[in-house]
């Protein structure tokens, strides 16, 4: 190509891409989510694995721009910008190199380097979104949680630490690099909202309890589309869940057979047909088969025995009464399709759309082994 054909590129020096790299991330996050994070976990009352945990996944994953405070980083912000400025001026160097090296119009090596300044800004400016979603959550999580609110800070910090020990056989909960690393890899890429407030939610609940979301789980949730996102949210809606009474980590599940006759269920009338679920499967979000089995029998309410316990459907907690003394249930296990363990790690972080007519016909399925569906309070 002769110089006369050459196409007119935009040419900008080199200060001009700084500056408009720091335009960007001034206009994007500059006062909005990242000071937001510092603020937030400055100013929550955490237990002190939980705050070291946030302290963690925050330095990580947020700008180098965050001045956090010193009570939880000691120190680490200007070491954060001491890298921050020696990775600058190796890009300084590499982008000249380029330019000088390739055998290409000087205007082409510009353009690419600006496309790759905007790229890592984009991923920092993602990151930094669902770093503040987080926080907000943590703030979420300790205003609902009474215990929180009744303790003094010296009182909670010995509870805390004794329920830590004791959980971890003396092992503190300490969120792993692995698990940060392969988080950061998928949640840099998440620029909708609605992806950014899952991921936002994982962060916190793995800041809260490691180990609440496994790494395959994240994986899944960085490989999802939105057609297969909608699909899960559908089948979240529709299940019934077990939960583990001590830190709410879901033990089972599944959508039961609600056409009894066939001995199988019947989606489809509810918008999730035999190839939708063949979707869910290929991500790992439910099992092979529907035919497992999970006992629920400690959800029946008994007359002088344990109160029974509730398992959840809607976002609500129910437990299961039968309609007449005379009906008497010692063993009573229910099948379906299951989920997964990633898919019930990641069933704790969707909003559940309300189904009524699914929840209805969950209720006579119940109904016909003589079993009433109750609500009782969220514990």
């Amino acid at each position: 190509m002769s110089d006369d054909t050459k196409p007119d590129l935009p040419v900008t020096t080199e200060d001009e891409e700084v500056n408009t790299a720091l335009d960007i991330v001034s206009e994007d996050t500059t006062g909005t989510d990242v000071d937001t994070v510092a603020d937030l976990v400055s100013a929550l009352s955490l237990p002190t694995w939980i705050a070291r945990n946030a302290s963690k996944a925050f330095r990580q994953l947020c700008s180098a721009a965050v001045e956090w405070p010193s009570a939880f980083f000691e120190g680490k912000a200007s070491e954060r910008h001491a890298i921050s400025e020696a990775n600058t001026k190796i890009t300084e160097a590499v982008t000249n190199q380029i330019i000088q090296q390739i055998q290409v119009p000087p205007e082409y090596a510009q353009i690419a380097v600006s496309k790759h300044i905007e790229k890592i800004i984009g991923e920092q400016i993602n990151l930094d979104k669902i770093s503040a979603i987080a926080a907000n959550e943590l703030k979420n999580s300790e205003s609902n949680n009474p215990i929180n609110s009744d303790m003094s800070e010296s009182n909670k910090e010995q509870s805390a630490g004794s329920t830590n020990r004791d959980a971890n056989r003396g092992e503190e909960k300490v969120i792993s690099d692995e698990w940060l690393n392969s988080f950061e890899t998928e949640a840099r890429q998440k620029s909708t909202e609605e992806m950014q407030l899952r991921f936002g939610r994982v962060l916190a609940g793995e800041i809260e309890k490691p180990g609440s979301y496994s790494i395959k789980a994240v994986k899944i949730l960085g490989e999802i589309d939105q057609y297969a996102a909608s699909l899960f949210k559908n089948l979240c809606s529709m299940c019934i869940a077990f939960e583990d009474g001590t830190d709410g980590s879901v033990l089972d599940a599944r959508i039961l057979p609600l056409d009894v006759e066939r001995g199988r269920g019947d989606l489809s009338k509810y918008n999730l047909s035999y190839y939708q679920l063949d979707v869910l499967s290929g991500y790992g979000l439910v099992g092979s088969t529907q035919n497992s089995l999970y006992p629920y029998d400690s959800c029946i309410e008994i007359q002088n025995h344990l109160p029974a316990l509730p398992f959840r459907h809607q976002g609500l907690s129910w437990i299961l009464c039968p309609f007449s003394i005379l009906d008497t249930i010692q063993e009573f296990k229910v099948s379906g399709l299951s989920f997964s363990l990633a898919g019930r790690e990641l069933l704790r972080i969707v909003d559940q759309d309300p189904i009524p007519k699914y929840t209805e016909a969950l209720k006579k399925y119940f109904a016909d082994q003589r079993l009433q569906m109750v609500e009782v309070p969220n514990l």
